[in-house]
């Protein structure tokens, strides 16, 4: 029941906490708690009271079975016990009667058994004596119980009366009882042994027959082997497991209560009783499964369930056609003012009646109507800072490549390919737009170099190399007071850095490098390459795509060189047609 409370409690509060977000909810909630929610709390009640009050019928017809059959098993092994009582009385009181007399004897008490006893032997102290054996003992399984006999017949010998059960006999044959009685002298000592085995058949057909409705019954020895069940395949196994067996082995009482069977932990609960076998020390357990007991609780669950998602859908159907009528505009408006904070500005909420709610729309409408003229201004002046700062940062730009008339264009197709090599690393817009910024500014440094090192039209010397290697710092100090650039300074201080940490100016390596400058440092070499400059003729495309990629994971970092290849093959990046020197030189990256 509290299962079910805490379904319905879970319910109502996720109904509950939508109470802010629509008046569909709260007005649907309330229908449904003020129909559903009684329904279901009279019929689970219902439930839960029937569900106690077949648990008790239960455990009393259990209870009352148990007793009854370890009852007529105590008679039948009493009864049994007593026959053969007597015929150890009467051979000790003619202790001389022949062997055919003794034949005599132990026949008509097997005839008189019923022919519960299968076998039955007299038998002196050299284990000699009269015997019959009912035919139903074959040769196999009367060969399986010899042993335990003759430990019967010593033990008698002993003056020691013994009770042996016998399970898993050959054929599938049912469980047998040995009894192994001593036959005394006048003067009290063992003169031979009365041996019998009693076949526990008739009790297993009792069990078979009481086992209705889902029930298992079984009789289990001292030790807690099962000697005979309503199911045969069960003989012979260990059920001490149980808690009514573990309990009935440490004190042999009556006991009826409901637990988990241990031998199938995932299985439902079942309803058990043990009861006592007299003068054995057996026990008869009934049991019968929760699931057969409660299937009348589980129809009135069933049917509560289905009278209170009727009432539900109701109930709901109602609430939902009332609160459309309420809740209609409002959300309307919901969806206008939402689609306005996404950006679109242009959309107006609908105005039907003269409500307050229409009042309300009217004069959202006129909001929204001055805010998009507002935004409007507010674009139209940030495309103008825009453009101006774009067409500044390209004046700067102009006048760095004015410097060498080899380098004209160079930072501008740097930028150009930067750009298309972030689109194809997936950056994101913002990223793209601060890449095109820095490869525009990268070479802002060589303002402060000398244009003797610039435009030297043969190799540099070590002093003017090392002079050249200062740019990237001097465009890093010069960018590092305009506070807007300070994101696009590392492509401008380490474009010439190189994935194995051999470049400058910091020596970085691998993922130390921004990937801004990564990305400058492969659109620098690009453009170098692919254009000629007063060392060198302009490369075939082929040819660079193939050097570069061999400088990749050394020189470059691999995932850039990948997205230039894949941006060149996509036609996103074109290098321009190369004039070309009169007098090819060796090739010099700067």
């Amino acid at each position: 029941m509290l299962r079910f409370l805490g379904a319905g409690f879970e319910v109502a509060v996720a109904f509950l906490t939508r109470f802010n977000s629509s008046l569909t909810y709260p007005i649907a909630a309330t229908l449904v708690l003020v129909t559903v929610v009684p329904v279901a709390i009279v019929g689970y009640s219902l439930a839960a009271y029937n569900r106690d009050h077949l648990t008790t019928l239960e455990k009393q017809s259990l209870t009352r079975q148990a007793v009854n059959l370890a009852s007529e098993a105590s008679l039948y092994m009493a009864g049994h016990r007593t026959r053969l009582n007597g015929i150890a009385r009467a051979l000790r009181a003619a202790p001389s009667v022949s062997p055919k007399i003794q034949t005599i004897l132990l026949r008509e008490t097997a005839e008189d058994s019923n022919r519960a006893f299968l076998y039955i032997q007299v038998a002196d102290l050299k284990g000699e004596g009269a015997f019959v054996r009912d035919p139903k003992l074959g040769d196999e399984v009367a060969s399986q119980l010899a042993e335990t006999l003759g430990e019967a017949h010593r033990e008698a010998l002993q003056g020691n009366p013994t009770l042996t059960t016998r399970v898993g006999l050959l054929g599938n044959r049912p469980s047998v009882v040995v009894y192994g009685l001593p036959l005394l002298n006048a003067n009290g000592t063992p003169q031979g042994s009365l041996t019998a085995v009693l076949d526990l058949e008739p009790i297993q057909r009792r069990l078979v027959d009481s086992a209705t409705g889902g029930q298992f019954v079984t009789l289990f020895d001292r030790t807690g082997t099962v000697v005979a069940a309503s199911r045969p395949e069960y003989e012979g196994r260990d059920v001490s497991n149980s808690p009514l067996v573990a309990n009935f082995k440490r004190t042999p009482v009556r006991l009826t209560r409901t637990y988990i069977d241990p031998s199938n932990p995932d299985s439902d609960p079942v309803v058990g009783s043990v009861a006592g076998v007299e003068e054995t020390g057996w026990g008869i357990l009934f049991e019968r499964s929760t699931a057969d007991s409660f299937a009348p609780v589980r129809e009135t669950q069933k049917r509560t369930i289905l009278v209170s998602g009727i009432a539900g859908l109701i109930a709901l159907a109602v609430g939902y056609f009332i609160s459309r009528r309420l809740t209609s505009p409002i959300q309307e408006l919901d969806r206008v003012s939402t689609e306005i904070a996404e950006g679109n500005f242009s959309v107006r909420a609908p105005v039907t009646g003269s409500d307050e709610i229409a009042h309300l729309a009217t004069k959202f409408n006129r909001m929204a109507s001055n805010v998009e003229a507002l935004v409007r201004r507010l674009r139209h002046a940030l495309r103008q800072n825009q453009e101006l700062f774009l067409e500044t940062i390209r004046t700067l730009a102009a006048a760095i490549d004015a410097k060498d008339p080899y380098t004209r264009g160079h930072s501008e197709r740097v930028s150009s390919y930067s750009m298309a090599i972030a689109r194809h690393l997936s950056l994101s817009q913002e990223e793209v737009f601060r890449v095109r910024i820095a490869a525009i500014l990268h070479d802002v440094g060589k303002l402060g170099i000398r244009d003797g090192i610039l435009n030297k039209p043969a190799g540099l010397t070590d002093e003017e190399y090392s002079v050249m290697r200062q740019h990237p710092e001097i465009g890093a100090q010069i960018m590092a007071p305009i506070r807007m650039l300070k994101d696009i300074i590392p492509g401008i201080r380490n474009h010439h850095e190189t994935w194995d940490g051999s470049g400058y100016p910091d020596g970085l390596a691998g993922n130390e490098i921004p990937m801004v400058a990564r990305i400058i440092a492969a659109a620098d070499t690009f453009d170098a390459m692919t254009t000629t400059r007063p060392y060198q003729d302009a490369m075939t495309l082929d040819y660079v795509l193939s050097k570069m990629t061999e400088m990749s994971r050394t020189r470059f970092a691999p995932e850039v060189i990948d997205a230039l290849v894949a941006a060149v093959n996509a036609g996103d990046i074109t290098p321009p047609i190369p004039v070309q020197r009169e007098a090819r030189t060796r090739m010099e990256v700067s």
